[in-house]
């Protein structure tokens, strides 16, 4: 998969067929966009593009969320889905407020149509783009003509009776919900973060721990509680569980991410990026009585992981 830039980068492409979109959170949804793309460019014989934008527009357009934490889905985790799914060529424009003010129709005009030559264009079923989000399903048809492509719209996606969007994976994702919240993705949710040191309490009660912070300010953070994860570290994963919360046991101050991973190597990790995959979620946190209650737990806790998996 190529990955451009700037339009500038983009190779010569006689033909494609493309999607546009923030993509944010990649759900259900977009995997079945993205399944479209793959079958009409396999038909057609085109070159299969992905449009996308960094940073989310929201951070951009909504000042009011800056401190916010909105993102589902990262930039590299975006381009591992896109090349999973057969994407030839995927263009990643710089968002900004030059970008945010070009029109729908300079945009397929100046950009889609002149470097792409799309004879498909594949949409979702509430699908914006452009200035004040006035392109849409309707604008493209009335040019489809002109510019000889094909619209294609993918109708909303419900699992069990629920219509996905990135709504309900938020909902999901902060109110201990983490097992929809994969559902609707499509995937396991993942959350990239840097290894600090720590206190070192976790090694002296026998369960030690990486205190992990997140790399994307703005990637929500599950809901507190202990979960079963699967930590991918240098390529290789292991299975582990996660705490996040403010230890109360401990008389912690402050919510952490700390993840005790199942290995009986000696790891280590201060300064790596680590990868938490949320699996289950296994309970709310609790202020136990004593440090023997907790460690009782936490075994609890070990057991019921390593028999999920």
């Amino acid at each position: 998969m190529v990955v451009c830039n700037r339009v500038n980068d983009i190779p010569k492409i006689d033909q494609s067929a493309l999607t546009i979109g923030s993509f944010d959170g990649i759900h259900c949804g977009h995997l079945e966009i993205l399944k479209k793309l793959e079958v009409l460019s396999s038909e057609n014989k085109s070159t299969s593009v992905v449009i996308t934008f960094d940073p989310h527009p929201k951070t951009i357009l909504r000042s009011d969320l800056l401190e916010d934490k909105f993102l589902i889905t990262t930039l590299d985790k975006k381009i591992e889905i896109f090349e999973l799914h057969g994407v030839d060529c995927l263009l990643v424009l710089p968002f900004d407020e030059k970008l945010a003010n070009i029109e729908a129709k300079i945009f397929l005009e100046n950009i889609i149509v002149k470097y792409f030559n799309p004879h498909d264009i594949v949409v979702g079923y509430d699908h914006h783009f452009g200035h004040n989000r006035t392109g849409d399903i309707n604008l493209l048809e009335s040019y489809s003509e002109s510019y000889a492509f094909s619209v294609h719209q993918v109708e909303q996606i419900g699992v069990d009776g629920i219509p996905v969007s990135s709504s309900e994976i938020r909902n999901a994702l902060t109110s201990e919900n983490i097992h929809d919240a994969n559902l609707f993705l499509g995937w396991n949710y993942e959350l990239k973060g840097i290894v600090e040191k720590g206190e070192g309490l976790g090694k002296t009660i026998g369960f030690p721990t990486a205190n992990v912070r997140p790399i994307e300010l703005h990637q929500i953070i599950p809901s507190n509680g202990v979960y079963e994860v699967e930590v991918a570290i240098d390529g290789e994963q292991f299975s582990g569980m996660c705490n996040i919360g403010n230890r109360p046991t401990l008389n912690g101050s402050d919510d952490r991410i700390e993840v005790n991973i199942f290995s009986n190597e000696n790891l280590n990790l201060y300064s790596k990026v680590i990868t938490l995959i949320f699996k289950e979620y296994l309970r709310s946190e609790k202020k136990f009585s004593s440090i023997d209650e907790l460690k009782a737990q936490l075994k609890i806790d070990k057991k019921r992981c390593l028999e999920i998996n």
